[in-house]
């Protein structure tokens, strides 16, 4: 997302918007790989697990710094400043609806600080950590701007995900080697801004 400096700064300190910065939230699936499925974005179907609710509500009170770097310490994220862009590649195995909501809410949110709209891919699942291949098809693809975000039904994906190639390679660059190497090495993957806040 072309973003200056500053905006990224900015941004980092920024707490993260209400859903109301996104048009059409019920639509974060239509169109896509599990096109139909429901949304809760407001939490009703979590309302008989009220500190579940809680810990949701709590993450996105927070700002997009204190996400990373919780994120960060698991590894498995690249959040960075490089080429007048933010550049965001975020992986979760066997991740939940719910937090993936609160980082389409915090990069909704950058486009109130960047320099001009971009697209947001969300995929994943149970799947690898690449981006789509073989003509798979994304989980929902989030238009974001100056003036907020919304869910399109319909977006050329191969032009997409062919200009994230630079990023996903980042991001598997500093991936473990193998199953046997635990290690994940942020030096490039994480600006500074957000790394050195890790504990």
């Amino acid at each position: 997302m072309p973003m200056s400096r500053a905006g990224f700064d900015g941004w980092l300190a920024a707490p993260l918007p209400g859903l109301d910065v996104i048009a059409n939230p019920a639509a974060m699936w239509t169109g896509w790989a599990i096109n139909g499925a429901g949304t809760d974005w407001d939490l009703t179907e979590l309302a008989g697990y009220p500190a579940a609710v809680a810990g949701i509500r709590a993450a996105r009170a927070k700002t997009p710094r204190e996400l990373l770097t919780a994120r960060a310490a698991g590894g498995f994220t690249l959040a960075r400043h490089r080429d007048d862009a933010l550049e965001i590649y975020l992986y979760d195995y066997h991740g939940d609806v719910y937090s993936t909501q609160t980082d389409l809410l915090m990069l909704a949110g950058a486009g109130r600080f960047a320099d001009t709209g971009a697209p947001v891919m969300h995929w994943g699942g149970d799947v690898y950590p690449d981006l789509p291949l073989g003509g798979d098809q994304p989980l929902a693809v989030l238009l974001v701007d100056r003036d907020g975000a919304r869910f399109t039904d319909r977006h050329p994906v191969g032009a997409l995900i062919e200009s994230l190639r630079p990023v996903e390679a980042a991001f598997l660059a500093a991936a473990p080697a193998d199953d046997g190497d635990t290690g994940w090495d942020p030096t490039d993957v994480l600006d500074p801004a957000i790394r050195n806040h890790v504990a």
